[in-house]
Formats: C-alpha cells, structure tokens, sequence
C-alpha cells in the first residue's frame, strides 16, 4: 500500500517555470537547464523503479513513503527517494538514474562515473546519505520500542550505469535484481508478528515535512507575461474580450491565468499584490488586474492599496 505518492519537487517545477522565463542568452540559462535535466532524469528513473516493485508479488502487509522528507532534532534534513516497511525489516533506498562506468573509492567517501569521452565527474556519496538515514530510522524505532532491523541499498535505474569492483560487498544492485534481493532479505531477516506496522508507517507520514530548496530567481531577468505553452521563446498571449490569445498561433488557451499564478508562486511567492500581479503578468490596467484577480483562489488581507492577497494552498 503507498501511503506517500512521488510527486514533482518544489525545485523541479521551480526551473521548469524560470527555464520557460529566461532568455537563452542568459548567463545562467545553461547551468539552470543543466540542474532541471538532472532533476527531470532522477525523477523518471525513480518512477522506473516504483513500477518495478508494482510487478513483485508481496503477500503480507507493506507499506511504501515515497520521497519521504523530514528533519533530525538537529535541524540536519533528511530525503529517502523510498521506505518501504514489512514485518521483515525497513528497507531505505537511494535511487540513481545514472550512466556510464561508475566507480568508487571507499577510503575517500567518492563515487565518480566515467562517460564515453573518458571525462570523469565527482558524485555524492550515497552510501554516506544512507548511512544517516539509517541512525535516524534505526533511533525511531528504538524511540517507538519496534523491534525491526533497518536495511539500505542503492538501487540503479538504467542498465548503463556499469559497477566496477570498488563496489563489491556494498549494497549496490540494478532494478533488475530488485526482486532477488528482496528474496534474500527476507530469508535473512524473520518477520516479527507483533509489530503494529501501520501505526509506525503513519508515525512516520506524521513527521514527513516539504523541505524545500531555494533556486535563485533573477526576476528583474525573467520575460514577464502570460506565455504561449505552444510557441515558447517567450511569446506572450494577449488579453482580448476576456481571453487569452496567441497573437502566433492563435491559440486560445483558457488554462493561462491559472498556470501563470501558479508560475507566480513558484518564482515570486505566495503574496500577491495589485502592484506585483500586473508587473508578472504584464497587465497596464490596476482595474483589469483586480478583476482578473477575482477570478483565482486567493485570499485577501486589509482595504484598498493596503489590500495583499495569498495564494491558497
């Protein structure tokens, strides 16, 4: 049973919106499209691997919390892209949508890949990440009284993510193997009967918190408007007898002033004013703004040019 859906992070819709604003002759327009495809690439192998675990056979009580987010009584963040509970153990994965010849040091803490024109890059350790997940699961469960053992593993997504010997005796294995290593746990491990395992999946839903990271927004950069979804390259839509219209295309797009606000969300905030809603959407008109913002789901605070407005949740 999933009891916590993968979705699209913060971060990722963030760059998918501001890439959609910023002119390509921007300084940063390289580096901003660089960070969403690694985000776009990591999320698609973890969706890979979600439909892998659709194709075992589990007949006993389990339960998944994808991309599950909290914080430590430190402060320190913690990110699991999967917990998976059974009465067997707890099992923490790390998935990798990665390519090439990976390789890795173990005295040094360092994973590095080597692609097709021999250029070698540096990678976050994961066995370390998991490691940390681990003590804080494994002080939880000690907190909660739950006698479960905590396992980890890093799970490839793509077949061309090649392992070398530096991984052996780590656990480290392609999505193909998911099935045998789940076999092998639970041989290893005997399920404990007495363990209320919905009560402690829901302990744990009880502390999922959206950790969000901050992307540096260049708004005084940005193209402003409402956008074409279909041209791109910053066409904006005109406003004319209450549609919003492709002066390119000609497209008719009634999804415009909703997808905007939420564009507005993700790059300026959550409060909106007269003022800052006619400078993102390139409106002229304080009265046509206002209008328009009667039309979405924000709530107002004060009178008149004091009056601000959040966005709902």
């Amino acid at each position: 049973m999933i009891l916590l859906e993968r979705q699209t992070s913060e971060t990722q819709k963030m760059l998918e919106a501001l890439v959609q604003r910023l002119p390509i002759s921007h300084s940063k327009y390289t580096l901003y499209c660089e960070h969403l495809r690694r985000l776009q690439a990591g999320f698609a192998g973890e969706q890979f691997v979600d439909a892998k675990w659709l194709e075992l056979d589990l007949p006993f009580p389990h339960y998944f919390l994808h991309d599950f987010q909290t914080m430590n009584d430190f402060g320190s963040t913690h990110q699991m892209d999967t917990v998976f509970l059974c009465p067997h153990f707890v099992l923490i994965l790390e998935i990798k949508n990665i390519t090439g010849k990976l390789s890795y040091d173990a005295s040094f803490a360092q994973l590095t890949r080597t692609i097709a024109d021999d250029t070698v890059e540096g990678m976050t350790d994961p066995f370390l990440q998991l490691e940390r997940h681990v003590v804080w699961m494994k002080k939880l469960l000690q907190k909660e009284r739950i006698d479960l053992p905590v396992l980890h593993a890093v799970v490839l997504a793509t077949k061309n993510g090649i392992l070398t010997k530096g991984f052996d005796g780590l656990p480290i294995f392609h999505v193909a193997g998911l099935r045998f290593y789940l076999q092998k746990w639970m041989e290893r491990h005997q399920p404990r009967v007495r363990v209320d395992l919905l009560r402690f999946a829901n302990l744990l839903l009880s502390l999922q918190t959206k950790l969000k990271k901050e992307v540096e927004v260049p708004f005084k950069e940005i193209v402003k408007g409402v956008l074409c979804p279909q041209c791109g390259s910053g066409q904006r839509l005109k406003y004319h007898y209450k549609k919003w219209i492709c002066p390119r295309c000609g497209l008719v797009d009634r999804d415009a002033l909703i997808r905007s606000l939420e564009e507005y969300r993700l790059l300026v905030g959550q409060q909106v004013t007269n003022r800052s809603f006619r400078e993102f959407f390139g409106i002229d008109s304080p009265d046509l703004a206002y209008k328009l913002m009667q039309q979405l789901p924000l709530k107002a605070e004060g009178v008149k040019k004091h009056r601000k407005y959040w966005i709902k949740e």
